[in-house]
């Protein structure tokens, strides 16, 4: 599949079937992550591969974490879905800001550094993302994991920020296309008259 095929291919799966994905694919789909462009060349990103129980005890902490949450009157709008997209997928893929301290947020000049890494990671989970769908694999990518980034970073023995995760597995559904805005919407052209 060609660039452009997979662009245009690449939709957030959330029903996965069990099949295994081998871990070299998983490997190349990493390295797609690596190859991405990152500013001053730091790659501040860090790859956490949870599969089998791992995979679901991970899970089990965002639901708990989701149904405590709720419980204090706090709406956790999908998550508790996403957790199930999760525990679906075959291989969760969690990323992380190297540079990133959650006890501290970045402050002052600091704020422009931490947001040229938060791109950087971004563009390693799209070329992840771009990767697995040339393969035939389904991803999602997942910011639910938000309302457990502490529980979920404790659990592991990290120190550093929790920025997203992806879920990887052979699609059990065919989801649609969205609708996207025009280019003539989200574009302004500026040059010389």
């Amino acid at each position: 599949m060609d660039l452009r095929e997979a662009i245009k291919k690449r939709r957030s799966v959330r029903k996965f079937k069990g099949t295994p994905i081998s871990p070299q694919e998983i490997e190349e789909i990493i390295d797609a992550g690596i190859a991405a462009p990152s500013g001053k060349n730091l790659q501040p990103w860090h790859f956490t591969v949870l599969t089998g129980k791992k995979k679901n005890a991970l899970v089990q902490v965002l639901v708990k974490t989701a149904n405590k949450l709720k419980e204090e009157g706090l709406n956790t709008g999908s998550c508790l879905g996403t957790a199930r997209a999760m525990g679906e997928a075959p291989v969760l893929i969690l990323v992380y800001n190297t540079r990133g301290n959650p006890q501290k947020p970045p402050q002052g000049t600091a704020r422009y550094r931490w947001s040229v890494d938060i791109q950087s990671i971004g563009a390693a989970i799209q070329n992840m993302l771009l990767e697995a769908t040339a393969r035939g694999i389904g991803s999602l990518w997942i910011c639910d994991v938000f309302f457990a980034d502490q529980e979920i970073t404790n659990w592991l023995g990290r120190k550093d920020e929790l920025v997203a995760a992806v879920a990887l597995g052979y699609p059990d559904e065919t989801p649609q296309k969205v609708p996207r805005k025009k280019r003539g919407k989200v574009t302004a052209w500026y040059g010389e008259d």
